[in-house]
Parts: C-alpha cells; sequence; structure tokens
C-alpha cells in the first residue's frame, strides 16, 4: 500500500526533503520560503554525511525522488485500472436501464483511462497497486443518476491526484512527465462535466454541469488518492465494508469490443 512518506523527527534523506517541500507548499509557503527552510535541512543532512547532494538546488525539488515520481503515478494507475474495471461492467448493465442513452458516452471514456493507464505505465513509471477490486452494488446506482454520481466522485479523486502529479513531477524538473499529467487532468475533467450533465438529464439536481473555475485539490498525495478511493467503499485487493463483490481489470476495452476508438490516444 502506498503511504504517504516523511517521518516526523525530520528529514532524514532526499525523498524527506522532497516530502517537506511539497508539505511547505500545500501550507501556502512560498518558493523562497521554502528554498530556505530547504536549503538549512539540505545542510544538516550533508553536515551529518547522510546526504550526498551538490547543492541546496536539488533538495529543493530541481533533482528526482524517483521514490515519490513513482508514489504518485502508482496511485493513479490504481484509480485509472479500477475506472476501466467498472466502467466495463457499467456498459455491460447498461441496456434496458437510463444509462443506455449514454452508452457511447461511457465507451469513449472507457478507452480514454486505459489510455490513460497506459501512458502511466509507459512513460511515468506507474505500476497498478492491484488490478482486482471490491466494487460495492450501489456505485452502480441502478444505471440511473447514482451511477453518474459515482463517476464523477472518482473523477475528482483522479483530477486532484493528476495535479498532485503535475507538482511532482515539476519539481523534479521532467518537463514532460508533468505535461503528460496536464494532458491527462483536462480529459479527467471533460468526464466530470459529462457525469454531471448525464446526471442532471436524469433527473438528478446538480446545478450547472460546468460549475468551476479551477479544479479542485483535495487529494495531495498518493496516500490520499488511495485514502479517497477507500472511503466510496472500493476494495483495492481486498473485501470492502459495503455490499458488492470482486471484478478483475478486463484489459484493453478497445480490443475487446468494449471501448471506442477515439482520437489523441498517446500523449504528446
Amino acid at each position: 500500500m502506498i503511504d504517504d512518506a516523511g517521518a516526523a523527527t525530520g528529514p532524514r534523506d532526499a525523498g524527506d526533503l522532497d516530502q517537506l517541500d511539497r508539505v511547505l507548499e500545500d501550507a501556502g509557503a512560498g518558493r523562497s520560503t521554502r528554498r530556505r527552510m530547504l536549503e538549512g535541512a539540505a545542510a544538516s543532512l550533508a553536515a551529518a554525511g547522510v546526504l550526498g547532494l551538490p547543492s541546496a538546488a536539488a533538495a529543493s525539488g530541481d533533482g528526482a525522488d524517483h521514490t515519490a515520481l513513482r508514489r504518485i503515478s502508482s496511485a493513479l494507475a490504481t484509480s485509472e485500472s479500477l475506472a476501466v474495471t467498472f466502467l466495463t461492467e457499467a456498459i455491460a448493465r447498461a441496456p434496458g436501464t437510463p444509462s443506455a442513452q449514454f452508452t457511447e458516452v461511457l465507451r469513449a471514456a472507457i478507452t480514454a483511462e486505459f489510455d490513460h493507464l497506459t501512458a502511466l505505465e509507459e512513460h511515468l513509471d506507474g505500476k497498478p497497486l492491484t488490478l482486482r477490486f471490491w466494487i460495492p452494488d450501489a456505485a452502480f446506482g441502478g444505471g440511473g443518476a447514482g451511477l453518474f454520481a459515482s463517476i464523477e466522485a472518482v473523477e475528482n479523486i483522479e483530477i486532484s491526484g493528476y495535479l498532485a502529479g503535475v507538482s511532482t513531477f515539476a519539481r523534479a524538473t521532467r518537463a514532460r512527465q508533468a505535461r503528460i499529467m496536464a494532458e491527462a487532468l483536462g480529459v479527467e475533467s471533460e468526464h466530470r462535466v459529462l457525469a454531471r450533465s448525464a446526471r442532471s438529464a436524469l433527473g438528478q439536481a446538480v446545478g450547472v454541469p460546468n460549475d468551476r473555475s479551477f479544479a479542485v485539490y483535495d487529494s495531495r498525495t498518493p496516500g490520499a488518492v488511495v485514502r479517497a478511493l477507500e472511503a466510496l467503499g472500493v476494495g483495492l485487493g481486498r473485501q470492502g465494508a459495503q455490499p458488492g463483490r470482486f471484478y478483475d481489470f478486463p484489459g484493453d476495452p478497445v480490443a475487446a469490443g468494449v471501448g471506442l476508438a477515439i482520437s489523441s490516444r498517446v500523449p504528446q
């Protein structure tokens, strides 16, 4: 399981310095303030012979903490694997339900989620924590508005997770990887609005579907992404608390005839 890392007794290595930088940034500290504090921490570690950094710039995020990069990518790969698994079952259940009118939207969305997973694995060193998920029966909402409320909830988690990914890769000066995170984030925001539109069309009061100027940044760490998924009743490789059952990741939805062959399937 992914945790949030960082020791209460203070930074011990480059990974802890990166975590300290994230905590300071999330607390509202400016870049110059963070740099000064990180310089002091890096100097203490270097003096103790713990950290072999050529400069404080590396400690402040200009060098890559590969563990931090893998953690956020793997948390997102887990969420994307869950999304593909969940949407596959939702599409199978759609005939005869109110969600049937949105089948093509779901088929396009499942392709995008799978492509995000592929990019996370191939370009961002991500690996799903599990490919087996306990999904609550209630998450499918009988193919009605509740289904799209579940989709919106997962999209909100993924949007926050990708924002965390942009920050993590930007701190590591990995511009292309940070942009890939942003490219996926943009599509997840589209999915969120589509889910809200479907909820509205099915008679659930949600207000206007496009109700935000900026994305909400709630799940700021890999551990927070995982905990947010579990809070929905999802079990990651283990049984969840709510009634449901296990579903296995089904693989490429286009190859299986479930997904649509949409455009822009690889990151730029």
